[in-house]
């Protein structure tokens, strides 16, 4: 779906989808949608006998206009497994966790769980106050279950239940974007 544009005095507008009767300049609308990366990047140890450490990073993507390019700008990066390590000197890898799509109010659009092979496992976001509230309280509990592992030294399982928590909570995108980030994932699925 490719948005209808409008020139006035030379400048391009585009009919945004997202707010009916809306139209956003065009080079402000390409750059509404920010994709980010969470994970951890590998580092050597000083040692080299010792072999590497892990430390929790955010790779930013790219940027994109509709939700639908950037569900799939994120996908073709996480397939060829390349990302832009360039600030993170001394790197040797990135393990993928969540791609974050926000908007540039910073607000939540869509949230996807990285799977091996580079696919991606869109959450479908939460509408109703109900399934809200579900979530919200499945979250606080593998939270909970979290902290108890964590103070039993179990940091593999407690790191686990964090992450599932963290993928759970991605499901509460924010008010403007859950029924057409709902919409999206809904088409993906439908395409494959």
């Amino acid at each position: 779906m490719q948005p209808k544009t409008h020139v006035v005095d030379g400048v391009t507008f585009v009919a945004t989808p997202y707010r009916a009767g809306t139209f956003v300049r065009e080079d402000v609308f390409r750059r509404q949608l920010t994709i980010t990366c969470r994970g951890e990047v590998e580092y050597p140890e000083d040692d080299p006998v010792y072999g590497t450490w892990w430390t929790p990073y955010l790779v930013t993507l790219g940027e994109s206009g509709l939700i639908e390019e950037a569900m799939a700008l994120a996908g073709t990066i996480l397939a060829k497994d390349e990302f832009d390590l360039n600030s993170a000197i001394d790197a040797l890898g990135f393990r993928p966790e969540l791609v974050l799509i926000h908007d540039a109010l910073g607000r939540l659009v869509l949230t996807g769980q990285a799977i091996n092979g580079g696919d991606i496992h869109w959450g479908e976001p939460a509408i109703s106050d109900a399934e809200i509230a579900a979530i919200a309280q499945q979250v606080d509990e593998l939270r909970g279950e979290a902290s108890y592992e964590a103070a039993w030294d179990n940091h593999c399982t407690a790191e686990g239940l964090r992450r599932q928590a963290r993928a759970l909570e991605g499901r509460l995108v924010h008010a403007s974007w859950q029924k057409h980030a709902r919409q999206a994932v809904l088409n993906v699925a439908s395409a494959h």
